[in-house]
């Protein structure tokens, strides 16, 4: 049937943030000192799989312990609070580059671990060119393997903060949205976007690891309507672990470690990962149906994930893009750019994606009252 089509719709970290949940890798590293200096000030010791601080003998605060903890919670700087623990006790880090990636945020205030995973793996590869020892490679896989758990654990934390439904979520007009055909002004925009009615199937391709897509779309589409896909793990679900590392196996220089002929080189890559679940050829098989539009709804379009994206936005069924943003036109330019990235062919992406839209747009959390 000509009315036929699926509608992609990519959920990123925006969407959980969107929900008032704390999930940016930033607000991973800020929790974590909090409770290294709230354990570390009351216990003496703190220790995980990627920091150690044991409070030095003769420290006392004439301040009461409550003010000390009211005062580290209201912290929202990592120099600031790092600079307490370190006036208090001796921090050590077990592995160089999460103390590489701590350092990087204290000064630019936000940090994309799995692109600067990437970038520091290309470093230790010239390395290992030139004297074959792998340890410093293997150092580094394994403090992705420990961030990945602790990340875990504060994720699950986060996610079990809300109740998240559909019914008292406002993020409830998005997935109305959803539902629906493009406004004619949208389809207008691209020649084969014909389609009057709503989209035959929704797919959700979650890239995030929490289970807030599902409790807000359960029970608000039409049978055989709505299929949900996680495709970066959940982590509530030992059969679909978490993914994280690095996805862009498409450059030049990812080919140079692939040549190499070093496994550890490559398994932090992501294309790896894949193939432990089903999620990754469902994924491919609703792409190889019918024509199909794309929404973006917080996800960064960055490039830790460009395998996935450019397989979907260069599909040759791919008829539209559109993203949905927060702050309005300078936010979509941006994200405009991301995109572009994930195109070889210029002219498709020029096609493909749409004009800023003042209302697809992301419904913010509720202010709350002073």
């Amino acid at each position: 049937m000509e009315d036929t089509y699926y509608r992609f719709v990519l959920i990123g970290n925006g969407y959980d943030r969107a929900l008032g949940l704390k999930t940016s890798y930033a607000d991973f590293i800020l929790s974590m000192f909090k409770t290294a200096a709230f354990e570390t000030f009351e216990k003496g010791l703190f220790e995980n799989e990627l920091i150690k601080i044991v409070r030095r003998k003769g420290i006392t605060y004439s301040e009461h312990p409550d003010k000390i903890r009211a005062g580290v919670h209201k912290m929202v700087d990592a120099k600031e609070i790092i600079d307490f623990i370190q006036r208090m006790g001796t921090l050590d880090y077990k592995y160089d580059f999460f103390e590489f990636i701590v350092n990087k945020f204290r000064i630019e205030r936000w940090i994309d671990i799995e692109n600067q995973y990437f970038e520091e793996l290309l470093k230790e590869y010239k390395v290992y060119q030139k004297n074959e020892i792998l340890e410093d490679i293997l150092l580094l896989n394994e403090c992705m393997d420990k961030l990945s758990a602790e990340l875990k654990k504060y994720l699950l934390i986060e996610q079990n903060s809300i109740n998240a439904s559909y019914s008292n979520s406002h993020m409830a007009s998005l997935i109305d949205q959803v539902n629906e055909p493009l406004r004619k002004d949208r389809r207008s925009l691209v020649k084969k976007h014909n389609r009057t009615k709503p989209p035959n199937q929704v797919i959700f391709v979650n890239f995030n690891y929490t289970n807030t897509v599902q409790k807000i779309i359960q029970n608000n589409f039409k049978e055989n309507n709505c299929r949900h896909i996680h495709i970066h793990g959940n982590i509530n679900d030992i059969k679909n672990p978490i993914i994280f590392g690095y996805g862009d196996d498409t450059s030049d220089t990812y080919n140079t470690l692939e040549l190499e002929g070093v496994n550890e080189l490559l398994r932090k890559v992501k294309s790896f990962e894949y193939p432990r679940t089903n999620n990754y050829h469902n994924l491919l098989n609703y792409l190889s149906g019918p024509e199909f539009d794309v929404f973006i709804v917080g996800h960064s379009c960055g490039l830790s994930d460009r395998t996935l994206l450019k397989t979907i936005f260069e599909h040759p069924n791919c008829m539209a893009i559109q993203n949905f943003h927060y702050s309005g036109e300078p936010e979509d330019f941006n994200k405009r750019m991301e995109i572009s990235r994930h195109f070889s062919d210029k002219v498709k992406m020029r096609e493909r994606v749409l004009s800023f839209d003042e209302f697809a747009t992301i419904p913010q959390p509720p202010k709350k009252k002073k």
